[in-house]
């Protein structure tokens, strides 16, 4: 199975609303403190997933300004 590592970037003056609204999505969510402001992490085994989890779940979000989707896979 892989993962999406979805690095989320917010407004400053929204960022209590958007993990709120981040905690709602059923999605397994930490903030950060650096270059970005929250991580998402889901597992999936279709890509499809991923892209509805942004375009449904986090996108919409007011205050979210920028997503950063990294995927990973075990290589063994």
């Amino acid at each position: 199975m892989a993962k999406s590592f979805i690095l989320v970037d917010a407004e400053i003056s929204k960022i209590k609303d958007v993990s709120s609204e981040l905690d709602k999505t059923g999605l397994e969510v930490y903030p950060l403190f650096g270059d970005h402001d929250f991580i998402v992490i889901t597992e999936f085994g279709d890509s499809k997933i991923t892209a509805n989890n942004l375009l449904e779940k986090i996108h919409p979000i007011d205050g979210v300004v920028k997503t950063k989707t990294l995927v990973g896979s075990d290589i063994s």
